[in-house]
């Protein structure tokens, strides 16, 4: 740490919650703080309003979904308030179980002062253009081109991992069961004894029910792949409730309490967000600690984010609505939560068909949003939902 602390660079790390907890000298130097003045406290301190919310809505989703971010330029504040044009990069990774983001910047006093003058010129451009209808149209074209190209690679890229998806349950999930069949089926038709016949004749069965999951899963995946989504007017609140008794009545004696935020009426298909919440429901329930009651947490926030996301050096901000998922169960480890969405991946020994959270996936793929995954072993689980507020 002697080393980062000397270094002629902007070094702090933050935790997810934007706490700063390191600091070094250079930071304080050019900012005016003491470590004292900075550590324990929120990043807000050194970022001005305009970083907050670049921070917010673009900086810190990037880091979640990617663990990383190169060449961003932004500014820091100092004590006094002065702006300090900085150029970060930055990473989040995972320090004794806690996930810790790393700063480092170099200040660029002249890069601010150039691109001051191209956004001045680009003003200017953008007034001549307003000018002249025939540009004008010529760009809207161009925009409807850049929006009908960014939805293709969104396609094609899901597509892609659709085909991975279905090609590892033919592959494997399939043919699993089927070994299964044969083996036990040969053990039945060679075996004289009657009770060595009877357990293989359980195991049998214990096979069909896998392949009968494992099919009754592909279905479900199949029809929200193949089906229209027909937006609507939905009342996200009334979904919540019925997705509720959905998943109650799927569990015996069993009571899920929700704590929830008034969600927001959204154009979305009611069939398919019902679903989606009661996988999420289910799940809570299933994976709820022992001898604990299940109890989800849902609140909601409105965010402008690009939506341009497969397009580099594009950017259209639009209305998204977050909401998040949270539960008090056993969780999983969090390595493994980039292959939660995969099909038929299994996180516990006692899950169910591994199909709930990719079955959440596609409903959101559906709706043009991206959904994401957080947990820690006994410590719970929150999934964070992006769903576009308007109708595409």
């Amino acid at each position: 740490m002697q080393v980062i602390d000397n270094a002629p660079c902007l070094y702090f790390s933050t935790n997810d919650n934007n706490v700063l907890l390191e600091v070094n000298q250079k930071l304080c130097a050019e900012t005016g703080f003491s470590k004292n003045e900075l550590i324990g406290k929120k990043a807000d301190v050194i970022f001005p309003v305009a970083t907050r919310i670049f921070h917010q809505t673009h900086l810190f989703p990037l880091l979640k979904m990617q663990q990383y971010a190169q060449e961003i330029f932004v500014s820091l504040q100092t004590k006094n308030k002065k702006q300090l044009p900085v150029l970060l990069n930055a990473e989040r990774k995972i320090i004794d179980g806690e996930p810790v983001i790393i700063y480092v910047g170099i200040i660029v006093n002249n890069r601010k002062k150039f691109e001051d003058e191209l956004i001045a010129a680009k003003k200017t451009a953008e007034l001549a253009l307003s000018d002249n209808t025939e540009l004008n149209t010529a760009k809207q074209q161009l925009q409807q081109r850049v929006e009908e190209l960014d939805e293709q690679m969104h396609l094609v890229k899901k597509q892609n991992e659709e085909l991975l998806q279905f090609n590892h349950a033919i592959s494997h999930d399939l043919q699993e069961p089927l070994r299964k069949l044969s083996v036990f089926t040969d053990m039945v038709l060679l075996n004289d004894d009657k009770e060595r016949q009877e357990q293989s004749i359980k195991k049998l069965k214990r096979a069909l029910e896998q392949m009968r999951s494992v099919m009754s899963g592909l279905q479900q995946y199949i029809w929200l792949t193949s089906n229209v989504t027909k937006t609507k007017n939905v009342d996200l609140n009334a979904v919540v409730q019925r997705a509720k008794q959905q998943a109650e009545n799927d569990f015996a004696g069993v009571t899920l309490f929700i704590q929830q935020q008034q969600l927001p009426l959204m154009y979305a298909d009611e069939k398919q967000m019902r679903l989606l919440f009661c996988q999420l429901f289910t799940n809570a329930i299933r994976f709820r600690k022992p001898g604990t009651n299940a109890q989800v947490q849902i609140t909601a926030v409105s965010l402008k984010i690009n939506k341009l996301q497969n397009i580099s050096d594009k950017y259209q901000y639009t209305d998204f609505l977050k909401i998040e998922i949270t539960d008090e169960g056993i969780g999983f480890d969090a390595a493994y939560k980039d292959q939660a969405f995969d099909l038929f991946r299994r996180l516990h020994a006692d899950s169910g068909r591994g199909i709930g959270l990719a079955l959440c996936k596609k409903i959101v793929d559906n709706h043009h949003g991206s959904i994401s995954i957080d947990s820690h072993e006994h410590k719970g689980t929150t999934v964070a939902i992006l769903l576009p507020e308007h109708a595409e």
